[in-house]
């Protein structure tokens, strides 16, 4: 049985990195915490995640969601944001789309087909991150998480959560979060791990959160956050100098 809002343990809440909680006037909102709500606790030092050495290397771009031999792929980390990026709305937030680094297909909640590039593995990472939220409707979390997400206790954890606290309150688009730019940690053709930096909605603040997504049966998939805890994964960030700036 789905638990009410107004009866949701605070502690154990799913903390979705994509909405700000606002001001907690309601009970229901209680249940509702998210990384826009930890930002003053955090604040007060950096992100606190290495910067790699990228290089300045050209990167090809094999189709969405195919590969070569693995010797043959490109593993530069590019030093500009991606060309030819469109933002489409996924529900009130914008998500990227590239008709060469991907999606190549967005069928039944599901944004599949990226290139196994680094330019296909951030828009995988923005697109799953954006596509698993809460607030994004069971219609795109749950196929989302159930099959682009890594398999495991991590996922069948958030998926739990998730499904415990949905449906939640409707919230207005200027109280979600959006991308404002990344990071590239590392690189390599199996594994991504990529901060992305967030605004703060209806504030100046910025937060990163640290996405790790790996290819697995074809395509990038997201490694869920341990024990389902998005705010494990979050940080601050002062401002966008340390990251690429990119977004809608």
């Amino acid at each position: 049985m789905t638990r009410q809002l107004h009866e949701v343990d605070y502690a154990t809440a799913p903390r979705s990195p994509w909405k700000r909680p606002g001001t907690i006037a309601a009970a229901v909102l209680l249940a509702l915490v998210v990384i826009a709500g930890v930002v003053v606790a955090l604040m007060g030092g950096d992100d606190g995640v290495p910067s790699p050495a990228p290089s300045n290397a050209p990167a090809s771009q094999p189709a969405g969601g195919t590969s070569t031999a693995a010797e043959a792929l490109p593993t530069a980390i590019p030093t500009t944001a991606p060309r030819g990026v469109t933002w489409e709305l996924v529900g009130q937030v914008a998500a990227p789309r590239s008709a060469t680094a991907g999606p190549r297909q967005v069928a039944g909640g599901v944004a599949s087909g990226y290139a196994h590039t680094p330019e296909g593995a951030l828009i995988a990472a923005a697109q799953l991150a954006l596509r698993s939220d809460l607030y994004a409707g069971r219609e795109s979390w749950e196929p989302t998480v159930t099959k682009q997400f890594t398999p495991g206790a991590d996922r069948d954890r958030l998926l739990a959560m998730y499904a415990e606290y949905d449906p939640v309150p409707p919230v207005e688009a200027a109280d979600r979060a959006t991308i404002g730019g990344y990071r590239y940690i590392s690189y390599s053709t199996d594994t991504a791990v990529i901060a992305m930096a967030m605004r703060v909605p209806r504030s100046s603040a910025w937060v990163t959160l640290t996405l790790t997504v790996r290819w697995m049966d074809g395509d990038w998939r997201m490694v869920p956050p341990p024990g389902g805890n998005w705010q494990a994964l979050q940080a601050p960030a002062p401002d966008l100098s340390s990251v690429v700036t990119w977004g809608p």
